[in-house]
């Protein structure tokens, strides 16, 4: 189908995959590196993923497209940023003004995040959880989607060299459920960056988005 009529905010746009892979192959016009991106899985829901996003995009922005800079989306020719997230049958980006911290992600609800919490969460986030009304399952999805969406805002500014940790480096400081959002801070080397993610909770998934 193209893009769906369920709206998160303004800079996020989701497209919901009816489509077979033989249709999705003539509705985005696509570059030669983006053909041979499709071409290279070898799965059929992986190229139907990549497809839909550049057919989301292109049904926002048309005739843009996608290149990558060490794994990262970027808008060819175009001065936006772009994040891309994907599950099951679902694409979203969120498009941003140049140079403004841009990430988004689609969490589906599992056990696992329970499972692995005190990898990814810091002690301080696991007192918060506590004193939240929202549940366990809940909380621990909603927080790894929020980190998955600082990673890939800061991803391409942070200083270091080294691999940013998810523990100790994105925490969490409030969670507010009457506004949908999740105030943080990103922690690199002495510098601390205060952010604002928004957050949409629907059956069976999470959304999270890069607000301020």
């Amino acid at each position: 189908m193209p893009k769906s009529s369920l709206s998160f905010h303004p800079s996020i746009h989701l497209w919901e995959i009816t489509e077979s892979l033989e249709e999705l192959l003539d509705i985005p016009v696509l570059t030669e590196d983006e053909t041979n991106i499709v071409m290279s899985f070898r799965k059929d829901n992986r190229k139907k993923e990549i497809l839909a996003s550049r057919a989301l995009l292109q049904s926002v922005i048309p005739g843009a497209h996608i290149h990558y800079v060490n794994k990262n989306p970027q808008l060819t020719d175009i001065d936006k940023e772009i994040s891309i997230t994907h599950s099951d049958n679902k694409v979203m980006i969120q498009l941003k003004e140049k140079d403004e911290l841009c990430g988004v992600d689609l969490q589906e609800i599992t056990d696992k995040a329970v499972r692995v919490k005190t990898k990814f969460l810091h002690p301080s986030e696991i007192q918060l959880m506590d004193q939240h009304e929202f549940d366990t399952l809940l909380l621990c999805n909603l927080l790894w989607s929020t980190k998955e969406t600082a990673y890939k805002a800061f991803a391409n500014i942070c200083e270091q060299e080294e691999v940013i940790e998810f523990k100790t480096q994105f925490i969490f400081k409030e969670i507010d459920s009457e506004t949908n959002t999740l105030k943080g801070q990103f922690i690199e080397k002495n510098k601390r960056t205060e952010f604002i993610l928004g957050f949409s909770v629907q059956e069976g998934y999470v959304v999270s988005w890069f607000d301020e």
